[in-house]
Order: C-alpha cells, then sequence, then structure tokens
C-alpha cells in the first residue's frame, strides 16, 4: 500500500491534513488509530473497536458493527473482522473516498453479508473463490434491492488488490456471484435493437447537423423577431407583461393595435425571407392552415425539439439518467488529454443516484460536441428573453453559464410560464413524450419491430414483455433504454452493424473500459453509471457461456474436443449452465482468435498474440480454445499488421522468429475455418 493514495475525503470541515485521522499511519492501521475525531480532536474510538460511531460525521446517531464484539446482528470472527475492516477503512481513506457517512455506510451495509457468510461457513472470505458453494450462502444475505450495487464494491475491490494485499473475488468468482442475483427488477429495461438505435440516433444527428447548417440565419432570425416585437411594445419587458399580444404582434396582417405599428404578415414569409421554411416544416410542421400571430409559435418549438434531440444525442453516448442530461450547463463538455488514448471527452454535470454530487463525470464519444454546441447556441439565444423577464431571479453564473434546456421564454412562445427563478427547472419528459410531440422525428415506419429485431431484443432481454414488443408494432423507445443499450454495446458491439455509428463507439471500447471498470482516471465518476456498465460486463459473460455450443465456434482438435467443453453448456438448459458457472465448471472469456475456456490463468493470453492457442510454436494448439470463425475479418486484419511488421524487423532476430509464429499460427486458423465450410 502506497499511503499517500490514502486521504479522508468526506465534505465535512473534520476532513482536513492536519487532523490525526486524515491518514492512517500504516497499512493495515494498527489498532490503536483512532478513525473517529470530534470537532475537538478527541478520538470516538479505535481501529479494533468491534464498532466505529459516525455521529459527528453524519450529525445524527449512526455506528457500523464489525460483528466481533457485542452485537444484535450476525457474528463476525476475527479474522473476517479484520478484514472487513480494512475494506471499510479503503471505503473511506481509498481514493474513491466516500463523501458522506450515509454514503460509506450504504457500502459497508452490501459488503458485510459476505463476511458474515464466511464466518458462518468457518472460512476466511480471501478464501472464497475456493468454495463456490458459499456463494449461494453469500446471494441469499444480499438485500436483492442492493446485490447490483454489491457486485460494483466487489470490483472496485478487485480492481484494488495490490493496494489491498487480498482480494475477495476475482472475475470468474463476479460473474458466478451475478447469476445468482434475486429477481429483484422483474421487468428489465429493454435493449433496443441495433437497427432501431442506429436508426433514431441518425435522425437525432441529422436534426443537430440541420441546425448548425441554419445557424446564421436562425441566429439572425431570432434577432429579428425580437427586434420587430421590441419596435412595437417598446421593450421585451412589454411585451412579455401586455395582455391581448395579437393586437401589437408584429408578425400578423392585423390593422387593430393603433398606428405606429410594424406588420410583417405571418410568420411564414420572414421564414421565407431566412430561408428557413423547408427547414421548419421539416422538423415541426407545415404552416399551411395557421393564419396571424399564432405561426410564430413554430420557431420556438422548433428550438424546443433541436433541444431535447440534443439530449437524446447526449443519452446514447454518455449512459446519463435523461435528469442528469435535464440539467447539465452551457460548460458541460471537457477534454482530457491523456498520453495514450489522446483527448477523451467527457460531460460534466450532477448526479441524480446513489452518491448525490455536483460535479460527475460521464465519458462520451467526441461526437457529442456537435449536440453540446447547438443546444448551448440555442440556451445563449434565449438568454437574451431570459434577463429581460421582469421577476425571474437569475444569478452571474446562471446567466454566463445557462442550462442547456430551459423552458421558451420568447414573447411569441406558447409557454406561459409564471417561475420566478430561472433555477426551477421545466419537468423531464420521456422519450415516446418528445416523439409525440414532435411526430415528424421518427418515422414509425422504420421503427417497426421485424423478426430480427425482436430475436436479438430477446436475445439481451429474456423478459421482454410479449404484450408491448411484438413483430409488426413500432418499438416504445425510453431514455433507460438507451442507458442499457449503452453499456451492452459498449461490450458487445460486434452485434452491431458495422456501416452504423456503432464503429465509434467500438473504437472507443478500450477507453471506456479503461475509466468505467478500473477507475484508470482520477476523474469523479457518477457511481450508479460504473454500476449499469459492470452489470452489463456480467451479463455479457453468461451470454459467452451460452453462445459457444454454436456451430460458430470450433475446437482446433476437433468435435470430440468441442464436445467435451461444451457438456455442459446447453442453451435449452439454463439451470445446467448456471449451475455450471456457479460452480466454476467452466468459464469463458474473448480473445483474438475466439473462446479461450481455461480455468486457470494463461501465461500467453491469447489477446497480443495467438501463436500458443493456434500451435503457431509447432504444438498441436491449446485444448481449452474454441475458435470463432466469424473471427475471419479481425484476423486478416491482424494478418496484415504481422505482414508489415516482418518487413520491417531483422530477420535473424528473435523478434522475427516471434512474427514467424504468429503467421503460422493465422494460417493455422485459416485451416481450422475452411474445414468448419466444408
Amino acid at each position: 500500500m502506497h499511503l499517500e493514495v490514502l486521504g479522508l475525503q468526506l465534505d465535512s470541515p473534520l476532513a482536513h491534513l492536519g487532523a490525526i485521522n486524515f491518514r492512517p499511519p500504516s497499512w493495515p492501521p494498527p489498532p490503536d488509530w483512532p478513525p473517529i475525531v470530534s470537532a475537538q480532536g478527541t478520538p470516538q474510538c479505535v481501529y479494533s473497536d468491534s464498532s466505529w460511531p459516525l455521529d459527528v460525521w453524519a450529525g445524527k446517531p449512526l455506528k457500523i458493527n464489525f460483528g466481533d464484539g457485542p452485537t444484535m446482528g450476525r457474528r463476525v470472527d476475527t479474522a473476517n473482522a479484520n478484514l472487513l475492516r480494512q475494506c471499510a477503512t479503503w471505503f473511506i481513506w481509498g481514493p474513491r473516498g466516500a463523501r458522506s457517512a450515509s454514503s460509506f455506510c450504504s457500502k459497508f451495509a452490501v459488503i458485510k453479508p459476505i463476511f458474515v457468510a464466511c464466518s458462518d461457513e468457518g472460512i476466511v472470505a480471501t478464501d472464497l473463490m475456493r468454495f463456490p458453494a458459499v456463494l449461494d450462502k453469500v446471494a441469499a444475505l444480499m438485500p436483492p434491492s442492493s446485490f447490483d450495487y454489491a457486485i460494483s464494491i466487489l470490483h472496485d475491490l478487485l480492481d484494488a488488490k495490490i493496494d489491498l494485499g487480498f482480494c475477495l473475488l476475482d472475475v470468474d468468482g463476479l460473474a458466478q456471484l451475478a447469476k445468482l442475483a434475486p429477481k429483484h427488477d422483474v421487468q428489465q429495461t429493454p435493449y433496443i435493437p441495433p437497427r432501431i438505435w442506429s436508426y433514431q440516433l441518425s435522425r437525432l444527428r441529422e436534426c443537430l447537423e440541420d441546425y448548425t447548417k441554419h445557424r446564421t440565419q436562425i441566429e439572425a432570425c431570432y434577432k429579428f423577431c425580437l427586434d420587430a416585437y421590441i419596435s412595437n411594445y417598446g421593450s421585451l419587458q412589454q411585451a412579455f407583461s401586455s395582455t391581448g399580444t395579437g393586437h401589437k404582434g408584429p408578425f400578423t396582417n392585423s390593422k387593430r393595435g393603433g398606428s405606429g405599428l410594424t406588420r410583417h404578415g405571418s410568420f411564414k414569409f420572414t421564414a421565407d425571407r431566412f430561408g428557413l421554411t423547408d427547414l421548419f416544416e421539416r422538423w415541426v410542421e407545415p404552416f399551411t392552415g395557421e393564419k396571424g400571430e399564432n405561426q410564430i409559435a413554430i420557431f420556438s418549438r422548433y428550438l424546443d425539439l433541436t433541444s431535447k434531440a440534443g439530449l437524446g444525442y447526449l443519452l446514447n453516448f454518455s449512459l446519463m439518467r435523461v435528469e442528469e442530461g435535464w440539467d447539465l450547463r452551457s460548460d458541460c463538455l471537457l477534454i482530457e488529454k491523456d498520453e495514450r488514448f489522446g483527448d477523451i471527452h467527457m460531460l460534466r454535470g450532477e448526479t441524480t443516484k446513489t452518491d448525490l454530487d455536483s460535479d460527475a463525470r460521464w465519458p462520451t464519444s467526441k461526437s457529442t460536441s456537435l449536440a453540446v454546441d447547438v443546444m448551448s447556441h440555442i440556451a445563449a439565444m434565449r438568454m437574451q428573453c431570459v434577463k429581460e423577464r421582469a421577476g425571474i431571479d437569475i444569478q452571474p453564473d446562471e446567466e454566463i453559464n445557462p442550462y442547456l434546456i430551459s423552458y421558451s421564454y420568447e414573447p411569441w412562445s406558447q409557454s406561459k410560464t409564471k417561475v420566478k427563478s430561472y433555477r426551477i427547472r421545466p419537468k423531464a419528459i420521456t422519450y415516446m413524450q418528445m416523439l409525440n410531440a414532435f411526430p415528424q422525428l421518427l418515422d414509425p415506419s422504420k421503427i417497426i419491430i421485424n423478426a430480427e429485431d425482436l430475436r436479438i431484443a430477446r436475445l439481451m432481454t429474456p423478459s421482454l414483455d410479449p404484450e408491448i414488443y411484438k413483430i409488426g408494432v413500432p418499438w416504445r423507445l425510453g431514455w433507460h433504454q438507451l442507458r442499457r443499450t449503452g453499456a451492452v454495446n459498449m461490450l458487445s458491439s460486434e452485434m452491431v452493424d458495422e456501416s452504423s455509428l456503432q464503429v465509434l463507439l467500438k473504437h472507443q471500447a478500450r477507453v471506456m473500459t479503461l475509466y468505467y471498470g478500473r477507475n484508470h482516471s482520477r476523474l469523479n465518476l457518477s457511481e450508479d453509471t460504473r454500476k449499469m456498465f459492470l452489470k452489463a460486463m456480467y451479463e455479457e459473460i453468461g451470454r459467452d457461456l451460452r453462445n459457444l455450443p454454436d456451430s460458430q465456434f470450433v475446437s482446433p482438435l476437433g468435435p470430440n474436443r468441442k464436445e467435451s467443453i461444451v457438456t455442459l453448456i446447453k442453451e435449452s438448459d439454463a439451470v445446467s449452465l448456471n449451475k455450471a458457472a456457479m460452480q466454476g465448471k467452466i468459464r469463458a472469456r474473448r480473445i483474438r482468435a475466439g473462446f479461450c475456456v481455461n480455468h486457470t490463468p494463461c501465461p500467453y493470453g491469447g489477446v497480443e498474440a495467438i501463436a500458443h492457442c493456434l500451435g503457431g510454436d509447432g504444438s498441436k494448439g491449446c485444448p481449452d480454445l474454441l475458435v470463432d470463425v466469424n473471427k475471419e475479418g479481425g484476423i486478416k486484419l491482424y494478418e496484415k499488421i504481422v505482414d508489415d511488421q516482418l518487413k520491417s524487423v531483422h530477420p535473424e532476430s528473435p523478434r522475427h522468429r516471434s512474427l514467424q509464429t504468429e503467421k503460422r499460427a493465422i494460417r493455422n486458423f485459416y485451416a481450422v475455418i475452411q474445414t468448419q465450410e466444408r
């Protein structure tokens, strides 16, 4: 343990460098070290105590109990209680230390059942992986509502195993535990089929690109309209406060309202003048059938639509909750310079669940800069109206850095909001509400579910409601579906058509895994977002196991070897599969040539090199390999890389000999898939 990585991170005046409990003096901390200290510097307990009072942190009576002393709950033996103390210390003083006492208690509560179960069975928690049957008891003790949260916490501990000096569950163990999750969320969030996902994403982007093409005209038209209202009413304040707006409204043919008024006719004439008629009619509605002042409401509706399309685009690429995206500000896009991966784009905002945080991060695609730019431009235009509305409390930082989504504040808007503060936000709407309000955004015929859509959707979401999602009806889109679909796509993007925008996510996948899965960055990521990503990761392991019996997977050693590998894996027998996974009898991990089912860590990996996997080194090949015939495209790309390197290295060098073995392994791969084709 490098002690300098430890430090008290509570949002409290008690957390400061001068505090005697700011950092443990050793790892593990000494028994007499005081983890909790009052404002006067008085120790409230010592590290070895069976319970720690958190009152001074929480502002109310609150304590945690390690179970090795007086307790009203389940007992924990000494060895396991000491491990639990180290985990608790990491939860508070580690690099992702809890910011509040309640957050710390939540982590402690979800992890404690492991130590209780191990104590009951007479084993130490660090030996849990050697006793898969005990995982059943661990799962039974975990509250169903916090099961996914527990998986993410255990994953954090796995990533920290070098610092901690121990490991509770490795990746395989976490996958087995994930399979034991109780059916708490019966209606699992649907995974959007790739065809439909790509279509809605392309339409959102098309809307944003259309705005960008007409940005100059839109801004000029907006200014022209404001000036027209100022001319007829004397000021924007008067335009906002006046009743009977139609009498002085500049975009009407009416002669009422008195002399000295300027009339520009129906708004369509103004839209024609600025070259915006086709744009408004393409995305909102035709001008035909409307007369007079009401026509200009189309302008506000178009701005509303475009802002919400931008929101949808951000949600597709960030895994944010809609409430989090709804409250983003204009400065939300950040770019981190990384020596290894280049520019990494992130969205900055507030979290809405788990750890409430006013400055969280969501890694995202660089293409989201388009959405932020468009939404910021609309927000800046509307700020001109916000500043002039009497009675609206707006702070200087809000004026400089407005929300990306706001009310329609224009004097011609049909929105009659009487909000007294700019910080009072409009209520977030659902994806379907947006589509109902703006029916021209998506073509319903393009999201009609076909047989292939339904097959993929059911593969990813077995509990899909057959009454809602069925062939011949439009897919019911939801914001939360974008979160789950995004998380799954980051891990299994091969399911998405190569010509779609998923290629972009495929390039981002390594960076995303680094940030979501391993906490590579010091950024304060949304815990809920990490949980969503990790849940999808462990679900993916289960799907990999189910797919192995398919004909696309071949053993280089023949069909008998494959049969012995997948004996316990039958798609029609999920019980056997789950049992085999829980007992650790079979595992699967993706490698360059297909899947490896080796039960133990492999020194050859199969990711950077495949010589040992496919016998390029003169062996028969690895008996634990199942070649994926669909990997041929990737192997061809890899072969080109090997050929290019062979041209540039010395023929007598060890590197040249290593590349030659890779070349032989590639030929063996082709031979295996050709045998399968015959």
